[in-house]
């Protein structure tokens, strides 16, 4: 860092450790707002201040906001997520490539990283913060397949004051652990151990200069973390299957648009768009696998039997 840039980081700092001390967590975060065309300082003094200042509030941090397109994998979104990116190509402030967290992050990092489970929980403000300050649009569409976690110290994956919406979209757990037995040669015990995280081992993903280490958590602790009651409600989260959308693809579509109206999403609800998209895309469900045995059924129903029943995926 040359002499001048030393010099302005400390002269910066020195402002928002007034701020931090006196607690006044909207002003700093508004002052850093304004440093963000400085990036390397912006970077760092966001890493020194922003995890804590967000915990600390309830308010909007800013006028940009984030919508969560969630599911464990990423196939189950494919067609949601190329719906949205349609839809908001037709309006064009909120146009748009819906990335990957981890694409995300890795874009606002400034050199080479190592991201294990820890560190994205001890700075899921921070990398959130700093994404939705890289792009001008009002709400940033991200595509997610982590889990909503929620430390001892009240830390969670993402926060009211900092994300707009979510939709979770669930399949079938049956078809997804097929899928996975069938991609490792019809091993049940590894189809088990990738489809339960039961070894609880973290997998290893390359991005670009980042490297995330990360635990994926099994299918039932992914939905049952991003269907919890209380997420739903705080966050203005929507739950739909692969089920619905296969069966009423054009009802399931134009109830995503109105559930982000009704959010705070700022986008008109064009049903037009609606039906040309379906028309000319058809969701299409490649997973007609062979039914599983009784005993893999009984095993697996021990963790997916309730949200089975309870959203309707039979």
């Amino acid at each position: 860092m040359s002499f001048l840039n030393k010099y302005k980081f400390h002269y910066h700092n020195k402002q928002l450790e007034v701020l931090f001390k006196s607690e006044d967590y909207l002003k700093l975060l508004t002052y850093l707002e304004k440093l963000s065309d400085k990036k390397k300082i912006f970077h760092d003094l966001s890493f020194k201040y922003v995890n804590n200042a967000i915990h600390s509030i309830n308010d909007d941090i800013s006028k940009k906001q984030i919508v969560w397109i969630n599911s464990f994998r990423s196939e189950d979104k494919k067609y949601i997520l190329s719906f949205i990116e349609n839809y908001l190509s037709n309006f064009n402030s909120l146009k748009q490539t819906i990335k990957t967290y981890q694409e995300e992050i890795d874009d606002i990092l400034l050199k080479s990283e190592q991201i294990d489970f820890n560190t994205l929980i001890n700075h899921s403000y921070f990398f959130q913060w700093m994404i939705i300050n890289k792009y001008n649009f009002p709400f940033k569409f991200i595509s997610n397949n982590l889990p909503f976690f929620s430390t001892n110290e009240n830390y969670n994956f993402t926060k009211s004051n900092i994300t707009q919406a979510y939709i979770h979209i669930i399949s079938h757990p049956y078809n997804i652990y097929q899928s996975i037995k069938k991609n490792n040669n019809n091993d049940q015990e590894i189809a088990r151990n990738i489809f339960l995280n039961l070894d609880q081992r973290a997998t290893l993903q390359d991005q670009n200069k980042t490297s995330f280490y990360l635990f994926r958590k099994g299918w039932h602790t992914n939905t049952e973390s991003w269907t919890d009651a209380n997420v739903v409600n705080s966050l203005k989260g929507k739950i739909i299957s692969t089920k619905e959308l296969k069966n009423n693809s054009y009802e399931v579509l134009s109830s995503i648009i109105l559930h982000l109206i009704q959010s705070g999403v700022e986008i008109e609800l064009d049903y037009d768009l609606i039906e040309n998209f379906v028309k000319n895309n058809s969701y299409i469900d490649n997973e007609a696998y062979e039914e599983i045995s009784t005993k893999e059924r009984k095993f697996l129903d021990k963790y997916v039997s309730d949200i089975i029943e309870n959203y309707d995926l039979i």
